[in-house]
């Protein structure tokens, strides 16, 4: 290297030294170019075959600049279209509730009254069985709801039951398969936020004389809605596009919005309406997370 290039080459250095924003681009740089080219890349290229901007022929992808909603039409009125959106949207409501219900005694029980010497020890044993496969745990979940599964077996046993209870190819079975492989994405976010809340300041609720209902409701619950938000985008955003579990546990009849566009695609070889079942459900997640983000993501205040 000469002498003028090394120069030229410490003007540039000093440069990039004095200027934050540029540190601050090519530190990010990187990872923005990842993002975009593995994330929103394909999104794009669905995007423009759903506009029969993008159009196949033969084996090959031509494009055009024509931009056609024809396809998003045709997939409205699409005869399964509207009832799998509905049983997609019903799933991801219901995990997402159950998944509350379960995973905050849970939590508030491991954030509050745990002490810091056990609390690692707890955490680890909710989290142990998520370090098996993901299908391992279905299979499991087939095993413990089949007709003279566990659930069954054990209710009969006691008497509750005379008869087993059909869970598998039912709604209620895939929910409960849902809820139990998603509680957990609950159940971090939330041990996360109800550990920093301040004792103190559930001591001052009581003092004042508030019952431990009110001091919940009060105190306790604002002060955790970081932690549902949180919880919340972490199991509604997967649950309503599961793709496995409704097949192996559910079924044919309990098709979701991610079965159809497997089978628009791949089955029908219709690439235009699946990716623009990819679209249509990627912009009712995004508008749906939108919308309760602004709804309970502002600043929580305690009345």
């Amino acid at each position: 290297m000469s002498e003028e290039e090394r120069s030229q080459l410490v003007r540039i250095l000093d440069y990039i030294r004095a200027s934050k924003k540029l540190k601050i681009t090519l530190f990010l740089a990187p990872s923005i170019l990842i993002i975009g080219i593995w994330f929103y890349m394909p999104f794009l290229v669905c995007f423009l075959i759903s506009t029969n901007t993008l159009v196949q022929k033969v084996y090959t992808w031509i494009f055009t600049f024509k931009v056609s909603f024809e396809n998003y039409i045709d997939l409205i009125s699409y005869p399964t279209f509207i009832p799998i959106f509905k049983r997609s949207l019903y799933y991801g409501i219901v995990t997402t509730l159950g998944s509350i219900i379960i995973s905050y005694p849970a939590a508030y029980y491991v954030g509050q009254k745990v002490s810091r010497r056990y609390r690692n020890t707890l955490m680890f044993l909710f989290m142990l069985p998520f370090w098996v496969n993901f299908l391992i745990r279905i299979y499991a979940m087939k095993f413990v709801l089949a007709e003279h599964g566990l659930i069954n077996t054990f209710l009969e046993m006691i008497g509750i039951i005379k008869r087993p209870i059909p869970f598998l190819g039912t709604d209620l079975g895939v929910l409960i398969t849902m809820i139990y492989d998603y509680y957990i994405f609950m159940f971090l976010p939330l041990c996360a936020t109800i550990e920093k809340i301040d004792k103190e300041l559930l001591e001052a609720a009581a003092t004042l004389g508030a019952s431990p209902v009110k001091t919940f409701l009060k105190v306790t619950l604002p002060l955790s809605m970081p932690g549902i938000l949180a919880g919340t985008i972490l199991v509604f955003t997967p649950a309503i596009g599961e793709f496995v579990i409704p097949i192996l546990v559910g079924g044919i009849h309990t098709y979701t919005l991610g079965n159809l566009i497997e089978e628009l695609a791949l089955e029908i070889h219709s690439w235009e309406l699946g990716a623009t079942a990819g679209i249509i459900f990627v912009a009712i997640v995004t508008a749906m997370t939108y919308a309760y983000i602004k709804l309970l993501g502002g600043e929580i205040k305690i009345y």
